[in-house]
């Protein structure tokens, strides 16, 4: 089985060091490990020059989702089997490919049609991590029950992150790749509900475990996040608005449009303590970015994107 990790850098030399080390220490080695660099400015470049044994890709800064887009394709050409999807802040704990192999063959004896696994990603004091609790799938069902399931440690969901996810190639080939244009925040959410609906079940692992290095154990609120977090509302807003106009319907996308414009003003004035009239503007423009943004989602036979 030819299992290419696909690892996406900006500017974190030494979390990058950290994680490509774990992945080498693997108890099963991914067959390829690509590194793509969104053109680093903190020595990455130099380190990555000085290694053995990894692809590299150095592009422009298209966020994760053009990272991974360009991973998945370098991996697709190298004749991959599955992709193993991580930040550069993700340090897999040694037996964490491992654990995902082994839910791969449990769901294949089952014969139910998985086509992406995911860890259980933990933050530093050994707490799950909030920003990657992935949506059970309540409606799930598949030739052997999810008590069956619960009891081999896969849970079935709808979504996860770019945080340790495993994906077939039968999976990446169906339902295309991520949208690059979402550039960060929801990317992910996006594109494993595009492989939930292509037909393919996802499932959480939960003795696969990774380590998700974040400086703060937390899932974005605008109402109490730091104001230094606020450029990246202007993409994850807008996103989430682009999920529900593809996955939910046109007059739930208008409904919390309008919600946003007329309610959210309020709330974060009631519930702000600071940078009030930045976190509004940010979700005004990200609102009004919404209503004319709806990329379509590129595949692998798009070869000019």
């Amino acid at each position: 089985m030819h299992i290419s990790a696909i690892v996406v850098t900006y500017n974190r030399k030494a979390l990058l060091q950290e994680c490509i080390g774990a992945l080498l220490c693997q108890t099963l080695v991914p067959t390829q490990i690509i590194v793509v660099d969104n053109s680093s400015t903190d020595g990455t470049a130099e380190w990555l020059a000085a290694q053995q044994g990894l692809e590299v890709i150095t592009q422009p800064n298209q966020g994760a989702a053009g990272g991974v887009s360009s991973g998945i394709r370098k991996a697709h050409a190298s004749g991959a089997d599955w992709v193993w999807i991580m930040d550069d802040d993700t340090i897999p704990q040694p037996d964490a490919l491992a654990k995902l192999v082994q839910a791969i063959a449990a769901t294949r004896s089952a014969g139910d049609p998985f086509g992406y696994f995911v860890s259980k990603a933990l933050w530093n004091d050994g707490s799950p991590h909030l920003m990657n609790l992935p949506f059970a799938d309540a409606g799930f069902k598949g030739k052997q029950s999810q008590e069956w399931y619960r009891q081999n440690g896969i849970l079935p969901i709808i979504n996860a992150t770019f945080v340790s996810l495993l994906i077939s190639r039968e999976a990446y080939e169906k339902a295309g790749l991520p949208v690059t244009e979402m550039f960060i925040w929801a990317d992910d959410q996006e594109y494993t509900w595009r492989l939930h609906r292509a037909g393919f079940a996802g499932g959480l692992v939960a003795n696969s475990v990774v380590w998700h290095k974040t400086p703060s154990n937390y899932r974005s609120d605008l109402f109490v996040d730091a104001p230094s977090n606020i450029w990246k509302y202007r993409y994850g807003l807008r996103n989430e608005l682009y999920i529900r106009r593809n996955y939910k319907s046109y007059s739930s996308f208008l409904r919390n449009a309008a919600k946003r414009f007329l309610l959210y003003p309020f709330l974060i004035v009631a519930k702000r303590k600071d940078a009030r009239w930045p976190f509004i503007r940010v979700v005004w423009q990200s609102t009004w970015d919404a209503l004319r943004f709806n990329p379509k989602p590129p595949y692998l036979q798009d070869k000019g994107r």
